[in-house]
């Protein structure tokens, strides 16, 4: 049997995990949304505005394109 920690401990960091989950994002080939979208992101992420910058991937993750290359 273990016997339970009784006294605090540093917190855990989940280096890179969580930008990634965040941020990341695949923009469409060819598409002017998408890139409009990307340099958004990266102003603001230079700008350190995060809730802009995940408003700007979430948005390219989401953005509409037809499966298959059509329109």
């Amino acid at each position: 049997m273990t016997t339970p920690v009784k006294y605090p401990q540093p917190p855990v960091e989940l280096v890179g995990a969580v930008e990634a989950f965040l941020y990341d994002c695949t923009p469409a080939e060819g598409c002017g949304v998408c890139t409009a979208l990307i340099a958004e992101l990266e102003e603001a992420k230079k700008a350190d505005r995060w809730s802009a910058a995940y408003d700007a991937a979430a948005e390219v993750r989401n953005h509409p394109h037809e499966k298959g290359g059509r329109r």
